[in-house]
């Protein structure tokens, strides 16, 4: 009975999402009180402890760039679209210029990397994250981090992984479809 619920819940997830739900399903197969603690899980790395959406989710999906699954990154960046992170934004994050990236996304993201990375940094970056959002946010942050990592990893563990880079690809494009308007717009403006 458990395995069922868990099974429609993910067959919903999956159509909202259009992301493969088969790793978790196998486990509800395996184990349905262990996929009931897996999804308890998303509960607390959901949780943005006051964070802003954009900081919590440059960290997040920061943190599946590292962890390499590509299914998993287009399912944190179609969750940050979902919550209002511009698309341009997250694609200046991943494969444009940091200059073209909020700053707030920008300190996220050194933040995930120090962390993923245990860069000697990690104590100037905690404390410029401490001074922008506090305590709180720091603990956003971290759980972002941790729930970039965790599904991820989980999944590749399984057997399920697979690579980011066509993503990078899409973002390319989309990097410059926007330059390209950007331009037109221009040069619209000095002919007009």
């Amino acid at each position: 009975m458990i395995a069922a619920l868990i099974k429609r819940q993910l067959a919903k997830f999956q159509k909202r999402y259009s992301y493969d739900t088969t790793y978790i399903g196998e486990v509800a197969e395996l184990d349905p009180h262990g996929a009931v603690k897996l999804a308890l899980v998303t509960g607390f790395t959901g949780h943005r402890f006051d964070l802003p959406t954009d900081a919590y989710f440059a960290a997040k999906i920061t943190a599946v760039q590292s962890a390499d699954c590509g299914s998993c990154l287009r399912l944190a960046i179609a969750m940050a679209i979902e919550a209002d992170v511009r698309r341009e934004e997250i694609a200046a994050l991943l494969v444009g210029s940091a200059a073209d990236a909020p700053e707030a996304m920008v300190l996220a993201r050194r933040y995930a990397r120090a962390v993923i990375e245990n860069d000697p940094c990690l104590p100037e970056v905690l404390e410029a994250c401490e001074r922008r959002w506090g305590r709180r946010g720091v603990a956003g942050l971290a759980a972002a981090t941790v729930s970039g990592l965790f599904y991820p990893l989980f999944k590749r563990g399984l057997g399920y992984g697979n690579a980011c880079e066509p993503v990078y690809g899409e973002l390319r494009a989309l990097m410059g479809d926007a330059a390209q308007r950007d331009a037109g717009s221009e040069w619209n403006e000095r002919t007009a």
